[in-house]
């Protein structure tokens, strides 16, 4: 190294001095501090080859502070605070920065401006990747998507790496990192809520390499495949839902081992032995066979749409949660239903679901999973939906994916019999049968209602109404809630 070109300038000497410090537990600070640092070395007097420097103490620094704002928000409710929110987005900036600086390092060796890089492209793709893995998993947790040309990079980075980077998918860092980012995006991150994000994410970092990744289409009975068109800024497409164009270069993914392995899982945390080793930390294990039972169906045979989108304009009135909804039908007349409901208003609507923006009022606690109901005009009836996804790109505007599962309902309470644990009677709705989805009778409750397959049922609408109802299938669980179709039982304990 010569002395024209030393290794520390008056503006990359403070960055190395707070790298070397240790991690603050204020989130906050330390971001502050990356942006801050991230800003001056960017100045014109900074050299690219300065900056090359701090990139590997930055990208380990920018992950741990990552890490704790996870925590922040994976705690939280959509929408975030302001505040949150202001934070949630200066930190994807500053993670698409870094990335951005391995792509500078990585386009340098493709046009042979430097020579004997302590890096190879391989190396430099991997870190860019994992950059990107964690600035897509802090979008989601902040209700956001990915960021513009956020799925170009990232396509970019794993197809130029090197050349023979589809050949040998199955080994390497940047094929793992990719395979996380794949994953990641089919597990339909925008219906988990923040501690069911945090737990994947976590997951996924451990297993996604058991993903397959090739150049050669699927037969035309394997509809679990995703294809991907790296020259687009799209994450994977399942071939269920769309079929794939006819271009070159397109990469096909699969998750069905991933499904194999979900499902193994899923036995070990439903059984009364001891809790599987080496899970992630946060869901109980009920909550983490939910969850993967729930990805696990989109990973191996992902949802086809059976019925496209109109796009329309609206307003209707809205009641999300439960709970609120059970105390709104139970108090009659629709004046004094009113108090519990806002104003939102439809932009696109199909048979079995819609989207919703908010307009009016200030929705909090939101969450994916939960139920909410809907209706027009005070003349009709509450349609009963449950929240697919969430959307939040700014605290102030809020659009909604559901799912229809009944057009009226009816609030009771119910408990399950269980000689093991005695359950208080829980708020729930009673659903009519649905002829068209070949369902009965069925019972929206709060999620860890169903504990045995016999229940109580009371109803006190108009009059006392006491019966055991003997479950029959579990057919929806979420974060929130859980629908089980059932029958009166007509032989009582």
């Amino acid at each position: 190294m010569s002395a024209a070109d030393p290794p520390y300038s008056d503006r990359t000497a403070p960055v190395f001095d707070w790298l070397a410090t240790e991690l603050s537990a204020d989130a906050d600070l330390e971001l502050a501090t990356l942006v801050r640092h991230l800003e001056d070395l960017a100045r014109p007097e900074v050299s690219r080859k300065q900056f090359q420097r701090c990139l590997g103490l930055l990208h380990a620094r920018s992950i741990a502070i990552s890490h704790l704002f996870r925590e922040r928000l994976a705690s939280t409710a959509l929408p975030l605070t302001i505040g949150l929110h202001r934070s949630a987005t200066r930190l994807v900036s500053a993670l698409g920065k870094i990335s951005a600086g391995y792509d500078e390092s990585l386009d340098e060796i493709r046009h042979r401006l430097v020579r004997g890089s302590r890096h190879s492209p391989e190396s430099i793709s991997a870190g860019a990747l994992d950059i990107l893995g964690e600035q897509l998993t802090i979008s989601h947790l902040a209700g956001n998507s990915a960021p513009f040309e956020f799925w170009l990079h990232a396509h970019a980075f794993f197809r130029d790496s090197r050349p023979d980077a589809l050949a040998d998918s199955a080994h390497g860092n940047t094929a793992g990192a990719y395979k996380y980012l794949l994953s990641f995006s089919a597990s339909q991150p925008e219906g988990l809520t923040g501690h069911e994000l945090c737990w994947l994410a976590e997951y996924l970092t451990d297993n996604a390499d058991s993903t397959a990744i090739t150049t050669t289409p699927p037969g035309e009975d394997e509809l679990g495949w995703f294809w991907i068109d790296p020259d687009q800024d799209t994450p994977p497409i399942s071939i269920s839902r769309r079929e794939p164009p006819n271009v070159d270069g397109l990469i096909y993914f699969s998750a069905e081992e991933l499904a194999r392995r979900a499902t193994a899982l899923i036995d070990q945390l439903e059984s009364d032995g001891p809790a599987p080793a080496g899970l992630p930390q946060g869901l109980e294990r009920a909550e983490a066979a939910t969850l993967l039972r729930r990805v696990r169906d989109y990973w191996a045979c992902p949802p086809k749409r059976e019925h496209s989108r109109r796009r329309n304009q609206y307003a209707v009135r809205v009641c999300c949660g439960l709970e609120p909804i059970w105390k709104m039908l139970r108090e009659a007349g629709s004046a004094r239903q009113t108090r519990h409901a806002s104003e939102w208003m439809v932009v696109n609507e199909s048979p079995t679901g819609y989207a919703i923006m908010q307009v009016t009022g200030t929705a909090n606690d939101l969450s994916p999973g939960m139920a909410l109901a809907l209706r027009r005009n005070d003349d009709d009836l509450w349609t009963l939906c449950v929240v697919r996804w969430i959307r939040t790109e700014t605290p102030e505007q809020i659009e909604l994916g559901l799912q229809v599962i009944a057009n009226t309902a009816k609030p009771v309470t119910v408990g399950f019999r269980n000689v093991n644990q005695t359950r208080p009677m829980r708020p729930a709705l009673v659903l009519p049968p649905v002829a068209a989805l070949g369902r009965g009778q069925s019972i929206l409750a709060p999620a860890g209602t169903y504990s045995a397959r016999r229940f109580m049922l009371v109803s006190d609408i108009n009059r006392l109404y006491i019966a055991q109802g003997r479950l029959l299938s579990l057919d929806m669980q979420t974060a929130a809630v859980e629908l089980f179709q059932y029958e009166i039982d007509p032989y009582p304990l």
